[in-house]
């Protein structure tokens, strides 16, 4: 039996500054339950969307996704 996706999360690293070393200092903002059948592309629209209302630079986009096993 194939397991079935049961849900999404989505992190947004945005860069908040640099720290004495110079390296980028990141917060990181998550978003639960986003739908497993989501693709990439809408994720990848949906970040661009609420990125472009943010201050801070993007560092990264992450997906992780959970299914269960049972």
């Amino acid at each position: 039996m194939m397991n079935e996706e049961q849900n999404s999360r989505l992190s947004i690293a945005f860069i908040v500054g640099v720290d004495e070393e110079g390296a980028n200092i990141t917060k990181l903002k998550s978003f639960n339950n986003i739908k497993g059948t989501s693709s990439d592309e809408q994720l990848r629209q949906f970040t661009d969307v609420i990125t472009s209302l943010q201050q801070h630079e993007v560092a990264d986009s992450i997906r992780n996704n959970q299914y269960s096993i049972m």
